[in-house]
């Protein structure tokens, strides 16, 4: 794989270059441990330097004592490098966004290399941090005009300066942010301790212990209600519940504030106690 930093002059800072290093292997030692699973190693070797360009080597070494240069390992080796290379490509389409199946789904990605490894690849945030930074460290010198990633492996991968003010993603920390409210519907049975016919009436149930007071809107409910079913207290009804639930800092979790019923199942009815015949005297 030759990474070359492309402009007019013939130098770069040298902590550019550095960075840049640092940035990329980053990215090949995090594609190394989701493809090989953590049980294979890479040495990543730098060859002689070019005017404006440095060339990254992969060699791979089995943690058994396999030949360095066995099919399997010059194998290995290509496809870290073509993962590498995808996962700048999914990074430009989704400007450091995370990526779903259908971003990834039309990008060339190769032999013996899934989609999903791409998308385990290219979200973790060290990888997306990692060509962010690369792309950052290019632009702060201004002798590099263009970013260029070449591999016998992969397309060519040209980012020119014009693209990297808009590449730089800075959402990060947003991500690790929980969103303040989040919607979880789940199936429940509630048991009825007390109902409200008139409109706007709350019945009031038990699920799991807890007593939740709610305003019965559901159709299907309300339709079983007009055609005469008759509920009772000791009923239990099956439905689909929605909970809203709001990010407590306090207590570093979420809280359930609201139920709402988005689906009526079934009715189920209290089975009633047999009344016990007098005995004759």
């Amino acid at each position: 794989m030759q990474i070359t930093l492309g402009g007019g002059s013939h130098q770069v800072d040298a902590n550019t270059l550095i960075n840049e290093l640092v940035h990329f292997t980053t990215v090949i030692n995090a594609a190394n441990d989701e493809y090989g699973q953590n049980n294979r190693k890479i040495n990543i070797k730098v060859n002689a330097l070019k005017e404006g360009s440095f060339i990254i080597d992969l060699s791979v070494a089995e943690n058994l004592a396999a030949s360095l240069f066995s099919r399997s390992s010059i194998e290995y080796a290509a496809a870290i490098v073509t993962l590498v290379g995808v996962a700048f490509k999914v990074y430009r389409r989704c400007k450091g966004r995370k990526a779903t199946e259908k971003e990834v789904g039309n990008i060339h990605i190769g032999d013996n290399i899934t989609i999903q490894q791409v998308i385990n690849i290219y979200n973790t945030k060290v990888v997306r941090e990692a060509i962010s930074k690369a792309i950052e460290t290019a632009e702060s010198d201004i002798n590099v005009e263009s970013i260029n990633i070449a591999s016998n492996l992969i397309e060519p991968i040209k980012i020119e300066r014009e693209e990297f003010n808009d590449l730089i993603y800075e959402d990060f920390a947003s991500e690790d942010t929980p969103p303040q409210t989040i919607e979880e519907d789940v199936d429940a049975t509630l048991a009825i301790i007390a109902l409200r016919f008139e409109a706007g009436g709350k019945w009031l149930f038990n699920w799991n212990g807890i007593r939740i007071p709610l305003t019965v809107k559901d159709d299907a409910l309300m339709r079983q209600i007009d055609h005469g079913e008759r509920f009772g207290k000791g009923d239990a009804i099956k439905v689909k519940m929605r909970i809203t639930k709001t990010w407590s800092a306090e207590y570093n979790c979420y809280e359930n504030k609201n139920y709402k019923i988005v689906e009526f199942y079934e009715h189920i009815v209290s089975p009633k106690q047999q009344v016990l015949p007098v005995p004759e005297k």
